[in-house]
Parts: C-alpha cells; structure tokens; sequence
C-alpha cells in the first residue's frame, strides 16, 4: 500500500497533462466463452497523467456486460434438454498504461482485478492489451484483446470501441 500512495504521488506531482476518457465497446466472445456467453458490450473510463511525450499511465475501470447463452445438452439417456448460462457483469479495476507511438497512434495495456457480478460470475485477474487511433482531437477508435483470469479458466474476448477525451 506503501508504494501504491508512493506511485500515485510521484504520478501526480510530475505529470504534466492529464487526460480522462470514456469509451464504448462491443465484445465477441473467443474460445470457451463463446460457448456460455452472447456477445457483450461495455464502458470504460480511464485517467491518465502523461510522464513523457511517449508514455501515460494512470487507472482505468468500466462496466462489461455479456448475455449467458442458452444450448441445448443431450442427456444419458438420449432425451435434450436446454442449459441457460447466467448472464455476466464485470467491473475492472485496473491499472493503464498508453506508449503514444505517434500523436495519432497507441498501444497499451490494463492489467488488474475484475469483480465479477451475476449468479456464479467470479472474479479474478484482469489483462486488456489494446491499440487504438485519435481520428480527432474529441474521439478515438480502439482494438482490444480481454483476458480475465477465474478459477477453471480464462474469460477471453475481442473489442472494439470508441473513445471520447473529455
């Protein structure tokens, strides 16, 4: 906790320029998550603080919303039946981190916990590399790749959002 007051101090005290962004996305399911989960959408809002012309870092959060999927089980004994999966909410708490590879080019990463929320929704470990481009000086547009570590496997989703600089 010591360092995390630390870091958050040093960021503030030397960042020069500080950028807030509120993003949507949508998500499409990969891997095993397609099988349980309808395509979701979310919100992100990030803080960043600029420690050089080429690097921002900060905390970002969100809310990310998945429609479980129903399927359709063949029992023992031949007869079918329908499994709905519960419906998924995540809430990240992570840390960002932007290397601003042009004025108008990015990549970066979010990386810390998601609380899960919902029936049988876990938590666990929370990982977002993404790209992204400034189409202006008001919006951006972004790729994303989310991983979300919970006991038994790996949550895994491709994004695609818009971003807005406040």
């Amino acid at each position: 906790m010591i360092l995390a007051a630390a870091l958050m101090i040093s960021l503030t005290t030397f960042a020069q320029d500080k950028k807030v962004k509120i993003g949507v996305f949508s998500a499409l399911p990969i891997g095993e998550t397609k099988d349980v989960s309808k395509t979701g959408f979310g919100l992100d809002a990030t803080y960043l603080f600029e420690v050089s012309d080429k690097i921002d870092v900060g905390f970002s959060t969100g809310l990310s919303f998945f429609g479980g999927k129903k399927v359709t089980v063949v029992n023992n004994d031949n007869s079918t039946s329908v499994l709905k999966y519960s419906n998924a909410k995540y809430v990240p708490l992570t840390g960002a981190v932007r290397f601003n590879a042009t004025n108008k080019l990015y990549i970066g990463a979010d990386l810390g916990y998601a609380i899960g929320m919902g029936k049988d929704v876990k938590g666990g470990f929370h990982y977002k590399p993404r790209i992204g481009y400034q189409v202006s000086d008001l919006i951006g547009i972004n790729t994303s790749f989310t991983g979300l570590k919970v006991k038994g496997g790996t949550w895994k989703t491709i994004n695609f959002g818009v971003e807005f600089n406040l």
